[in-house]
């Protein structure tokens, strides 16, 4: 089996980032031995500037925080919920949970994230979400004794350490704030992006071309789209007869279709039947497989090459980080262990029962949870045992 030389850059990237963790392995402090902790006093400057001059505002926002980590934590119990639901009814199902190594394509899981976009982005979304943490500790008057760069096994992320015991004295109200701080700025970030993405890039790179037609990132064996001949960056240009010039003229042509429709897709070179299958979540909607729906642009003039090609790399970095920071958010306000959902709810159990009694409850609640995210990435591990298996015949 060959392997293509990008597959080979990645590989030697992570393989770098886990030697140089070996060869400065004292320079480092680690936790559960694939968890490495580099300590530094980067932006605990910045932390107090911000906290001194918008005292009132930092503490107003991270009050509202509050109840956004409590809300979102009630959404990621449902949404596992339901995957646990899914997952145990519909024994073929796609995974709904998945872990993200920037430029690995991880078997069975439905999102591939590219390598630069993706290491950048979750750079940014983690140095936010510390960020954060530190800048309402410090509006509480909580220190903030490092800040640093955390590598779970060769992945890279960012973290803050507050005075715990200082936080501890604090009434529960300022601890959830700061807990709460690091999603909850993840969904501001979300937000910003939304908000350039849509009337800043968007418009800007749509002044500079002319749309030709639409193209798919990823037909996925053996579905639908794959079965009957869609290709992989190959330009279409209508739907069931009907001219077709973009990503989003494309989505809306796609609603509403049904199990076993016909769509006609095709260009000026062919037109191609696709059958929908049946969606394993709902009998009553059809898909064709295909995931990354893009718009082939044509620059209008070749001036504006170097301005397209700017924006265009901008507004893919805002497009991982935007799904990136959601993620990370939501995913921290999962109530397990020390995830921030897991503090908070910790906080509320103390505030209903005795320490004893609320700590017991607290650990039952964060074994379910591991359970549950165990369960959660079968389709994963099998789906890598399947490739696995077929890379030994």
């Amino acid at each position: 089996m060959s392997v293509n030389p990008q597959t080979w850059f990645v590989i030697g990237f992570y393989a770098i980032i886990v030697l140089l963790i070996i060869v400065f392995r004292k320079k480092f402090e680690f936790q559960a031995k694939f968890i490495a902790l580099f300590r530094t006093k980067l932006g605990l400057k910045a932390m107090d500037k911000i906290s001194k001059r918008f005292p009132r505002t930092v503490r107003f926002i991270g009050y509202i925080g509050i109840y956004v980590g409590y809300a979102g934590m009630a959404v990621m119990t449902y949404y596992i919920l339901y995957s646990l639901f899914i997952f145990f009814t519909i024994p073929d199902a796609a995974a709904t949970i998945a872990p993200v190594i920037p430029g690995v394509r991880i078997p069975g899981s439905p999102v591939f994230v590219p390598f630069l976009y993706g290491i950048l982005a979750i750079f940014i979304v983690a140095a936010v979400h510390e960020f954060s943490h530190g800048v309402v500790a410090r509006a509480h008057g909580i220190k903030v004794k490092n800040s640093g760069i955390v590598f779970f096994g060769p992945l890279i992320g960012a973290f803050v350490e507050p005075d715990e015991k200082q936080l501890q004295k604090k009434k529960a109200i300022v601890q959830n704030s700061m807990f709460a701080a690091g999603p909850w700025s993840n969904i501001i970030l979300a937000a910003i992006v939304f908000v350039l993405l849509s009337f800043v890039f968007t418009p800007a790179i749509h002044s500079l071309v002319e749309e030709e037609g639409f193209y798919f990132g990823n037909v996925q064996e053996g579905l639908p789209a794959s079965v009957a001949g869609l290709k992989n960056h190959t330009i279409y240009t209508f739907v069931n007869n009907q001219t077709v010039i973009n990503a989003e003229e494309f989505i809306d042509a796609m609603v509403g279709i049904q199990p076993n429709d016909t769509i006609l897709i095709g260009n000026e070179n062919e037109s191609i039947k696709v059958v929908a299958g049946v969606r394993d979540d709902d009998e009553n909607k059809g898909y064709i497989g295909v995931l990354g729906i893009y718009t082939k642009n044509e620059l209008k003039k070749d001036s504006f090459m170097f301005v397209y090609v700017v924006l265009d790399w901008f507004s893919e970095l805002f497009v991982w980080v935007f799904i990136l920071t959601l993620g990370i958010g939501l995913a921290n306000l999962l109530p397990l262990g020390a995830l921030d959902g897991g503090r908070m709810l910790r906080l509320a159990l103390l505030k209903w029962f005795d320490r004893k009694k609320a700590d017991k409850i607290f650990k039952i609640v964060s074994l379910c949870f591991i359970v549950f995210l165990i369960l959660l990435f079968i389709p994963i591990i099998r789906s890598v045992g399947t490739v696995f298996v077929g890379w030994l015949v």
